[in-house]
């Protein structure tokens, strides 16, 4: 019997040590395929960054050329087509420049993964950054009423930041904000400060999110099952979430309010803390 014991434990040991060496072959290989699909991601996000510079600069060329023309015309109808003309590259600019955002949020997915991601902090003026950013999202959104509460211009909110990284994270909140929300609705961008912090919050009159799924919105490639008819990463949060704790602030989804769910009003607001 004590024989008999002894070659059933050897065999459940020889039997679990099989597991564990199989587990460890797979996990190498999904390891391997992860460092792989990275790679890929990378590569693929190059490749479309490159004609992209082109594309913007020649587009405010452009721009500025039309701009130039206009004073010289004389006739009513050719300041009409010149009108048309810069409100058409115009929107090239503003496509070109959230087309440009894309492509850096899936290269710095790689950089977050592989523990490259890195800030260029220098003064910045977040109300500034702001009033700029929504105006170059204005011709994207014309049917959108996009509103900035903030100190009035001139009236610097100033921290060391990195302004490209912040640009970078309203300009995902602004894009969600617009693409989760009916046309003729309101965003508003919100601009306030207390002692220590400035705060920024970017709300829109569609869908409320339940608190529930606000850890799985900050999550890389996961999107929400009401969103599936919106085309997107599931990038952005993530990246806009990796941003700000890199500064040292809190990004977070507001919940609903007591008018949102007994009146049946709608919205979703996210607002990020800076340190000043």
């Amino acid at each position: 019997m004590k024989v008999q014991r002894e070659q059933s434990s050897q065999e459940t040991i020889q039997a679990l040590q099989n597991q564990v060496d199989q587990l460890t072959a797979e996990n190498m290989l999904l390891q391997d395929q992860l460092t792989r699909k990275e790679q890929f991601i990378a590569m693929i996000a190059h490749e479309l960054r490159s004609p992209l510079s082109p594309i913007i600069n020649y587009a405010q060329m452009l721009t500025r050329q039309i701009g130039g023309a206009q004073g010289n015309q004389q006739g009513q109808e050719d300041n009409k087509r010149s009108r048309a003309m810069l409100h058409n590259t115009t929107i090239i600019i503003s496509q070109a420049r959230r087309l440009s955002r894309l492509v850096n949020d899936l290269l710095d997915v790689s950089r977050i993964s592989s523990g490259q991601f890195t800030l260029l902090r220098e003064d910045c003026d977040i109300v500034a950054l702001t009033r700029e950013l929504v105006e170059q999202l204005r011709p994207v959104a014309p049917y959108h009423n996009l509103i900035v509460q903030a100190p009035e211009p001139g009236t610097p909110t100033i921290g060391h930041w990195d302004s490209g990284r912040l640009q970078q994270v309203l300009g995902n909140l602004l894009d969600n904000a617009i693409k989760y929300s009916d046309e003729h609705t309101t965003i508003t961008t919100r601009i306030w400060t207390t002692a220590e912090s400035v705060h920024i919050s970017v709300h829109n009159e569609g869908v409320s999110i339940p608190s529930s799924d606000a850890s799985s919105l900050f999550k890389p490639f996961v999107r929400l099952a009401n969103g599936t008819h919106r085309q997107g990463s599931g990038l952005g949060l993530y990246i806009t979430k990796s941003i700000i704790e890199a500064h040292g602030g809190v990004l977070r989804l507001e919940p609903p309010t007591q008018e949102s769910t007994d009146d049946g009003l709608k919205g979703t607001t996210f607002t990020f803390d800076l340190p000043l």
